[in-house]
């Protein structure tokens, strides 16, 4: 190799070398858009804006099962799904969680999972553990919220209300997590 082609390949390698850094280099990078679908918020959060009745924490339980087109039960804690025949096309394994916490709350597996709207699901939540009075007591309902519990996602259609029992129910859409809700303004 001659002189003058040795420096042209240390020149090419150089000058290689710096535009691969300088396209590395984040101070010239476009800035990323900001977010604006999430905001991220500190868990847990309380959510007393939302009026979510204040619970006493009970053992936490977790059920599963595998229910199919002929339908079935499932139990966590003190709450009640039961999954009417039609509901499911195959059978599939159902998870239910009742956390142990001062709200009274499920979350179902496998999240997302959507029903023949003819043959919608019921659950049935206890609130027998929780400081409710009087008129709140006819204005509870089930509701989807997000995963902080900082906001009610969707309502779902109440089917029962029992004052004697402290349970009230409601028709689910998909899976997901639903919290007993409040719909009577309450000061704590």
């Amino acid at each position: 190799m001659t002189r003058l082609n040795r420096l042209l390949v240390i020149g090419t390698c150089v000058l290689g070398g710096l535009l691969a850094t300088a396209c590395a280099d984040d101070a010239t990078a476009p800035a990323p858009e900001p977010d604006l679908v999430s905001i991220s918020q500190p868990t847990p959060m309380r959510p007393i804006a939302l009026d979510l009745p204040r619970c006493t924490p009970q053992p936490a339980d977790l059920a599963s099962a595998r229910i199919g087109p002929s339908g079935g039960t499932l139990r966590a804690g003190k709450h009640l799904l039961k999954i009417p025949a039609g509901a499911l096309k195959r059978s599939t394994i159902i998870t239910m969680q009742a956390p142990s916490d001062s709200l009274n709350y499920v979350v179902f597996g496998p999240e997302g999972l959507t029903f023949d709207p003819a043959n919608l699901p019921t659950l049935t939540m206890s609130y027998r553990n929780c400081s409710v009075k009087d008129k709140a007591e006819l204005e509870l309902e089930i509701v989807y919220t997000n995963d902080a519990m900082t906001t009610v996602l969707d309502t779902t259609e109440a089917i029962a209300s029992d004052t004697v029992s402290h349970t009230v129910g409601a028709r689910l859409r998909h899976f997901s997590k639903y919290v007993l809700h409040s719909r009577y303004a309450v000061a704590y």
